[in-house]
């Protein structure tokens, strides 16, 4: 099999995509921004040229080795898998603050719940490029909230972005991508508290047609005075909070 195959890499490598993300990371000339994955440079290179410092994690010792041929004096490259990296100490240390990203679809999701865990100051803007029908579950809105609209929104706002087609990529994937961000107001004191809030949304997601009155108790619902008749994407994340307090009393 194609190395590029087995890793899941597909590079963005259409000029006006790059841009466009770019301008929506919105990145200045302190920023220390931290990336997961070389790829062939093509949002390492121009992000190197508007800041302070970059960092990037990469687990392809070939693209590791190419990175030394483009001489960015503001490049820190660290030869490890992004999922078993410490990524808190990697923040710590280089007082990074933005995370700025084209992620494998394939680890979309461990990703996630791997920023969510360890992230801390002074990290604050995490932008992400990945599958758009991901994408768009996890932006989610008012009337219709995902599993992992609410894993991200008990810590950080979700900012939605634009499409990219499928053809901005090499090699060309199935489906097209889009870019999102979200910023952090508060962290996890701790990764156990994740896990409980992932464990009880996973309850609460099981099914995510059927109203909730199949999963939680009708007393419960209405002493916290919520419609048993909602299903779980309707329920906002002052509910989603209230409902998880209560089921950790009982």
């Amino acid at each position: 099999m194609n190395k590029t195959k087995a890793l899941g890499q597909n590079f963005l490598v259409n000029t006006e995509s790059i841009e466009s993300f770019l301008d929506f990371c919105n990145l200045k000339s302190a920023d220390k921004v931290l990336e997961i994955g070389l790829g062939e440079g093509a949002l390492t290179i121009p992000i190197s040229i508007k800041i302070d410092k970059i960092v990037c994690v990469e687990i392809d010792k070939t693209l590791v080795d190419k990175s030394v041929q483009w001489q960015l004096e503001n490049l820190q490259v660290i030869y490890e898998n992004f999922l078993d990296c410490n990524l808190a100490e990697i923040i710590k240390k280089n007082k990074i603050n933005k995370i700025v990203a084209a992620i494998p679809y394939s680890i979309t999701s461990p990703i996630i719940h791997k920023i969510i865990k360890e992230g801390c100051l002074p990290l604050v803007d995490v932008n992400l490029i990945a599958q758009k029908e991901f994408t768009e579950k996890l932006v989610g809105d008012d009337k219709k909230r995902s599993y992992f609209t609410s894993l991200v929104n008990r810590w950080a706002s979700i900012k939605n972005g634009e499409k990219i087609e499928k053809e901005s990529f090499n090699p060309i994937p199935k489906v097209d991508s889009k870019f999102f961000s979200f910023s952090f107001f508060d962290y996890p004191k701790e990764e156990k508290e994740v896990i409980k809030w992932s464990k009880f949304l996973h309850f609460v997601f099981a099914s995510p047609r059927k109203k909730i009155n199949k999963r939680f108790k009708p007393e419960i619902l209405e002493l916290l005075n919520i419609d048993k008749n909602k299903r779980p994407e309707n329920l906002s994340l002052e509910e989603l909070n209230k409902l998880y307090n209560k089921t950790r009393e009982v």
